[in-house]
């Protein structure tokens, strides 16, 4: 009997949740399709079996599929067709052919097509500082690299401030600070010219 009260009891629970986790969605969408292009700073920490690390840096992006993560260690580069890896530790970059399939990373995903590529359950409420956020976990739709992640989305603007990735190797965190919409950024920022001395390994 108590356990035919507590599904009674939990039933309208987790009807509500998935209601509001999919108003959440939708109101982020309604934010998310009048952006052309976004600058941001962020912070990043990388989590696997015995290691981690964590880093720094600006966010630039447009649809779609372009990008560019600027960190000390690192310049990450796509325009859609062509991606850049450039290490200056290393002295090396490595282009490549630009690859949209399950197994790649993308801030485009997370940002702009989340709802198309992941299964979506409202997971609480959290602070990132001092905004108050909702936390929406997300289960891909297609197996691949990702096995789950989860996004923090501010309650007033409907902004994502927060991105925790879960792969078969490690959990990837993304923190977004300063946000800066439809900056108007150029086309040259998702394209990368090797600085003269470089090694460069082109597989394309």
């Amino acid at each position: 009997m108590r356990k035919l009260i507590f599904i009674f009891l939990i039933i309208p629970f987790i009807a509500v949740s998935a209601q509001d986790a999919q108003e959440i969605i939708k109101k982020t969408q309604d934010v998310y399709k009048d952006i052309t292009d976004a600058k941001a700073t962020f912070s990043s920490s990388v989590k696997g079996s015995g290691n981690s690390s964590s880093s720094s840096g600006t966010l630039y992006i447009a649809k779609k599929d372009k990008y560019r993560i600027e960190t000390k260690g690192q310049t990450v580069v796509t325009d859609g067709v062509t991606s850049w890896s450039y290490s200056p530790k290393k002295n090396q970059v490595v282009i490549d052919n630009y690859k949209n399939d399950k197994n790649t990373f993308s801030p485009n995903k997370f940002l702009f097509n989340y709802p198309e590529e992941f299964y979506s359950d409202l997971d609480g409420e959290e602070k990132i500082g001092s905004l108050d956020c909702f936390v929406l976990k997300l289960n891909p739709r297609n197996k691949g690299s990702i096995k789950s992640a989860k996004i923090w989305i501010d309650k007033n603007d409907y902004l994502i401030r927060k991105i925790t990735i879960t792969s078969s190797e490690n959990t990837t965190t993304y923190t977004l600070n300063s946000i800066d919409l439809n900056p108007g950024l150029n086309s040259s920022k998702f394209s990368f010219s090797p600085p003269s001395g470089v090694e460069v390994i082109d597989l394309r």
